[in-house]
């Protein structure tokens, strides 16, 4: 496993469970609906990571619900499940180095996600497959 894998798959995955745990806390109403929306679904998420602008690592993660069940390196596969019958294959290119500055900074994404989050959006480039 290299340092992008370890990344994802041991600070990314760990952080986005910690997270979605608090937003559950924090904002009762928005989780239900998500639940509601994606429970009972698979979905796969796709996260390619750049370095300088030159890909370094690949990630499909698959979800059930709003749970990770597992992460593909090497592997942009992404497909949601909308619940009028379309599938979206949504993946998100972020930066290695805002990755681990969300990471480092996961205190103040956990207790204010909403405000927190709009830091990082210039970081995102969302695009579909």
């Amino acid at each position: 496993m290299n340092d992008v894998d370890r990344l994802i798959k041991e600070g990314f995955v760990p952080f986005k469970k910690r997270a979605a745990e608090s937003f559950a806390q924090q904002h009762p109403h928005i989780m239900a609906v998500l639940k509601k929306l994606l429970g009972g679904q698979k979905n796969r998420v796709g996260i390619r990571v750049t370095e300088n602008g030159k890909m370094v690592g690949e990630y499909t993660i698959h979800m059930e619900g709003t749970d990770i069940t597992e992460v593909e390196s090497g592997v942009l596969s992404s497909e949601l499940h909308h619940p009028f019958g379309i599938i979206i294959r949504p993946y998100v290119i972020i930066e290695r180095s805002a990755l681990e500055r969300m990471l480092k900074e996961e205190e103040n994404i956990i207790s204010n996600p909403m405000s927190a989050i709009r830091k990082y959006l210039p970081d995102l480039t969302l695009k579909f497959m």
